[in-house]
């Protein structure tokens, strides 16, 4: 069965505007820029955000978000809403690897279900990359921009597919300050482990107890878990959930507190998720997500907002793109102001 556009009723029968775009060949992407002609003739700061798009589908999905998000920001300018000395807000947008205009294999887009027996490999290693190509990207995109205006905010919103790489982007790219993930997840191994289950992998139903060999077996081999270990955020900070696995001592809490502070600090994220979405539950990401809280708590030194969406599966729904646009516009309201706070709602 196909996966379902998470955005398919993302801006019910009223969808927003359409908006500028121009295209632009950079590094071998077709990069789409979402809002040049309507910045005022004398803006010379902008911030931009990155959009990354879902699974199996392509970055024209996007162009809504984009719309929605620099029309309401350019309304509070015009309103005086802004701040006093409000930049502009340009979107860009481009596929993720081996999607749309850079798909070379178009089985390695699905998951095990979907016949693709190296799910795991090709999905951690997709938004990885893209998360690799976003950083790229933002480091030659002003090149390609008009000579007067100069890029000094990144923020980045992605959905399902695209929020898992936004969780990249921000333990990995200081540029990148605010982020936005929609039903997304932060911890891979986790996210493996409830799919495998609900996948019936054989490398999950024959050991005892079921998927005490997972890890390590050919549907999550050794040479990925060492690479979620380097990249994942919650790969990074957590223990690995193995029952096999020894908890980390207190010096290695320690260096992840201070890897976590260079990683995090001083950014904003808002996390929203689906109390219902199956494919990518919320409790996956949960022991990550307290940890982050705990953090923040003894710390506070960035922000996270964590939203459950009661009755809500994998979509984005017009209650959440609503939330998304409103954080981003709040973050450049308060650019590098932080709350540093860390809540956890449910609607």
């Amino acid at each position: 069965m196909a996966t379902p556009n998470p955005l398919e009723k993302t801006h019910g029968s009223s969808p927003p505007s359409s908006i500028s775009k121009h295209t632009f060949h950079i590094a071998g992407i077709l990069t789409t820029v979402y809002g040049l002609d309507e910045l005022s003739r004398d803006t010379q700061e902008v911030a931009c955000l990155w959009l990354l798009h879902p699974r199996l589908q392509t970055q024209e999905c996007m162009a809504p978000v984009a719309a929605r998000t620099i029309t309401q920001w350019n309304s509070r300018i015009r309103d005086g809403r802004a701040g006093s000395s409000p930049k502009g807000l340009i979107a860009v947008g481009f596929d993720q690897r081996n999607h749309g205009s850079r798909q070379v294999d178009k089985v390695a887009n699905e998951a095990w279900r979907g016949g693709n027996p190296r799910h795991a490999q090709d999905m951690f290693s997709i938004y990885h990359g893209t998360a690799v190509d976003t950083s790229h990207l933002l480091s030659y995109l002003p090149a390609y921009l008009p000579l007067h205006l100069t890029v000094t905010t990144h923020l980045a919103l992605g959905i399902s597919l695209g929020g898992h790489s936004v969780w990249h982007c921000l333990l990995s790219d200081p540029r990148i300050t605010t982020g936005v993930v929609v039903i997304g997840c932060p911890d891979y191994t986790r996210l493996m482990q409830h799919r495998a289950e609900k996948s019936k992998l054989k490398s999950w139903t024959s050991s005892s107890p079921p998927g005490s060999r997972f890890i390590g077996s050919a549907d999550f081999p050794p040479a990925l878990v060492e690479s979620v270990g380097q990249f994942d955020p919650a790969g990074l900070l957590l223990p690995l959930p193995n029952p096999n696995h020894t908890q980390d001592g207190d010096r290695d809490a320690a260096l992840k507190q201070t890897l976590l502070k260079e990683r995090l600090g001083g950014k904003r994220v808002l996390n929203m998720s689906g109390g219902a979405d199956k494919l990518v539950p919320y409790v996956c990401g949960m022991p990550f997500l307290d940890y982050l809280k705990g953090e923040i708590s003894r710390t506070g030194c960035y922000e996270l907002e964590d939203i459950v969406f009661d009755g809500v599966g994998h979509e984005m729904t017009a209650a959440m793109a609503e939330k998304a646009v409103a954080f981003i516009c709040d973050s450049l309201d308060d650019e590098g102001g932080s709350n540093a706070s860390a809540k956890t709602c449910k609607i």
